[in-house]
């Protein structure tokens, strides 16, 4: 949505990746940052574009966007941000060989954005199953996670993250407004898109380098540590079958734990899965 009162001071702040890179502290992330003035998407872009271009060489190449004329959450859904007002990136991985699982992606996505928010505002978000951010019942942010295969020599992962900055109420379409919100919104203080932008890249950064020492039961335990979920009860629908019961735990290769109303127990994928209500 492009209307409402503020926009203007949204669009006299644009990222500068010559203020951002030298704040970084990573050994894999943003080697090469590209802020665009516009672009359709950037997790499409990143796939489309600069991974075929560059095949391995754009590991861990940063796509930030000012503006997505078709910016798009799981399952196809759209995602709306005005001008200027969010974080709207993608982290290209890029593998020679088998990408890593994109559940612990969409994982480490999670909990790099819940971390970066805490570190550098006075929000404290949670994290909500399958790959969103919240503050109390509204969403902030979401975690988009693609693969696609790349000439004959690798695959490349986009990390897509879309994070609500500096919009007000009125930014949010009406049906929305109950729902989502944005640090602008939720923190007392005036909010820097570029030291979240920083923060998020060096958290993830340290879940995804090569080098990471960073477990799966490592990365669990700080995804239970920033959870809104565990112990709840939820209604979860994949391929079109709907599925109750109370969420146990989450694992980086086999997704959410569910012990359904039946009794039994389940896993399931974030990239196949919805969340009811």
């Amino acid at each position: 949505m492009e209307s409402g009162s503020g926009l203007g001071t949204m669009t006299n702040h644009r990222l500068d990746a010559k203020r951002i890179a030298p704040r970084l502290k990573t050994a894999r992330i943003g080697r090469r940052l590209l802020v665009l003035d516009e672009v359709d998407s950037t997790n499409e872009y990143a796939l489309g574009v600069l991974a075929p271009r560059e095949e391995l060489a754009a590991d861990g190449m940063v796509v930030f966007a000012e503006h997505q004329t078709a910016g798009r959450g799981r399952l196809g859904r759209t995602w709306h941000s005005p001008r200027g007002a969010s974080l709207a990136m993608t982290v290209l991985l890029c593998e020679s060989q088998l990408p890593p699982s994109p559940v612990r992606l969409v994982m480490a996505g999670g909990v790099a954005v819940a971390k970066a928010v805490a570190s550098t505002t006075d929000v404290e978000p949670v994290i909500r199953w399958p790959n969103d951010v919240y503050v109390g019942p509204k969403k902030l942010a979401g975690i988009l996670v693609e693969a696609r295969s790349v000439g004959t020599v690798s695959w490349a992962m986009a990390v897509g993250i879309g994070l609500n900055c500096l919009q007000q109420a009125g930014h949010f379409p009406p049906d929305l407004r109950d729902r989502a919100t944005s640090l602008e919104l939720e923190s007392k203080h005036a909010i820097d898109r570029e030291a979240v932008a920083v923060a998020v890249m060096n958290e993830l950064d340290v879940l995804v380098r090569r080098d990471s020492s960073v477990s799966d039961a490592a990365l669990v335990d700080q995804w239970r540590a920033r959870s809104a979920d565990l112990g709840t009860r939820v209604t979860l629908r994949e391929n079109g079958q709907t599925y109750s019961g109370i969420i146990l735990d989450v694992h980086p290769q086999s997704g959410l734990l569910l012990q359904l109303d039946t009794g039994a127990r389940r896993h399931f994928d974030p990239a196949t899965t919805s969340r009811e209500g």
